[in-house]
């Protein structure tokens, strides 16, 4: 498909049907990590999911900001990366996500602290078990 030359007559093929398989993730001896992407601040927050094990795929994220019992709903943004426009945020912050197929949960208690910085990760105690 990467020919050099060839890209016109692939797209004048119309939709071509792909075949895929998802597989689990495997990561022996990592726990969840939490990636604070470049540009974010206390009013736009943007995290990238590493390491989960399992089921792989994040159906769902959440954030709850200190002294807060509320949930906030992330949106996704691509991939792994997902974002909250709404602020100001105040750390430490707890994540919770939710896994595509099956539904399963992890909720990362306080996992990036109070004094975050972009370009930062910040891994957790936990993982989903395979």
């Amino acid at each position: 498909m990467a020919v050099p030359g060839l890209g016109p007559s692939l797209r004048n093929r119309g939709e071509i049907s792909v075949l895929f398989r998802r597989t689990e993730c495997k990561y022996p001896g990592k726990n969840v990590a939490f990636h604070v992407n470049e540009g974010s601040t206390d009013h736009w927050l943007a995290l990238l999911v590493e390491f989960e094990d399992a089921d792989g795929d994040v159906g769902s994220m959440h954030l709850r900001q200190a002294n807060s019992d509320d949930w906030l709903r992330m949106d996704h943004l691509w991939g792994a990366n997902w974002c909250l426009n709404q602020g100001p945020l105040k750390g430490p912050f707890s994540v919770k996500i939710t896994t595509l197929s099956t539904n399963r949960t992890l909720s990362a208690r306080d996992v990036i602290p109070k004094n975050w910085s972009p370009k930062a990760t910040y891994t957790s105690r936990l993982n989903f078990q395979l």
